[in-house]
């Protein structure tokens, strides 16, 4: 089997409030064997002219595209904001023979057409390494984490062909292959976690957020898994505001940090230490269990 490459899109909030996501999965995709060739040069996927300038939050996504177009890879995107942007252009450039002319016009000597795959990690793990690979690589099970995963809304939307937007599998699937026990999170697995409000209602925002802590928690979940920097933030930075000081914080950790512990690696380089919501206490669970193993082996 040929040796699995992808162009690698970190986008901004990966280089910056979410670089632990980018560590782990660096870290998890190199332990997979998985070659992540970063985009030279990549720049913003077009989120923030995307309300007001349609054309050119196209152009700004396709200039990523066509970098890898033309190395002939598809685009492994972590952001699920980003994935959604680029997911969309590439759709739109394939699709709409008048806007893929007149942004190649723009972006001045390219000729992208579209024709490449955006892929969210998640995706690329489950689908394309697969789960028995994933499983014979777990040296560290997680049967102390009682894990709700938690989708968000822009992962499985736009409705593409990687999973159901209305009860998506594939994280569920993934946390039990690391040898978790995965919590019934239905329907609240793709509910908004009220980022996209924290700055015109952050009221809403925070309840919103509260909602979902609470939920996992009457659940029986002692940790949160996820794939969204927007959703980090709300589930993280912001858990302890939403709180208060009535109820207990619920780790909340990107799903690659999870994955990369189970395969043992060391949870200072999947950026552990920079939660705001500690994840020592199941850390510490997690060894004692190694511990008591080795023990009675």
């Amino acid at each position: 089997m040929a040796k699995l490459r992808y162009a690698y899109y970190p986008g901004c909030s990966l280089s910056t409030s979410a670089r632990e996501y980018d560590l782990s999965v660096r870290a998890v995709f190199e332990h997979l064997d998985v070659e992540l060739i970063e985009i030279e040069q990549w720049n913003c996927c077009g989120a923030t002219p995307a309300g007001q300038d349609e054309l050119l939050a196209t152009a700004l996504a396709a200039r990523n595209l066509a970098w890898a177009e033309e190395r002939g890879l598809d685009v492994v995107v972590p952001c699920s904001e980003c994935f959604k942007n680029l997911s969309k252009a590439a759709r739109a450039l394939r699709e709409d023979r008048r806007l893929r002319h007149e942004v190649n016009a723009i972006l001045e000597g390219y000729a992208v057409q579209g024709r490449l795959k955006v892929k969210h990690p998640l995706e690329a793990i489950v689908r394309d390494v697969g789960l028995e690979r994933v499983k014979a690589l777990v040296t560290r099970p997680l049967e102390k984490l009682r894990v709700a995963p938690y989708y968000g809304c822009l992962i499985t939307r736009p409705r593409n062909d990687f999973d159901r937007p209305d009860n998506p599998m594939a994280l569920d699937d993934l946390m039990a292959a690391l040898g978790a026990h995965v919590v019934d999170y239905y329907p609240y697995k793709t509910r908004c976690c009220g980022g996209a409000l924290l700055l015109s209602n952050q009221p809403v925002a925070l309840n919103l957020t509260r909602g979902l802590i609470m939920k996992a928690r009457e659940r029986g979940a002692n940790a949160l898994a996820l794939g969204c920097p927007m959703c980090d933030m709300m589930l993280d930075v912001y858990q302890p505001q939403a709180l208060g000081a009535d109820a207990e914080p619920l780790p909340a950790l990107f799903f690659t940090q999870l994955v990369g512990l189970a395969m043992g690696l060391d949870p200072r380089s999947l950026g552990f230490g920079s939660r705001v919501v500690s994840p020592d206490k199941l850390l510490a669970r997690l060894s004692a269990e190694e511990s008591h193993v080795r023990e009675n082996t």
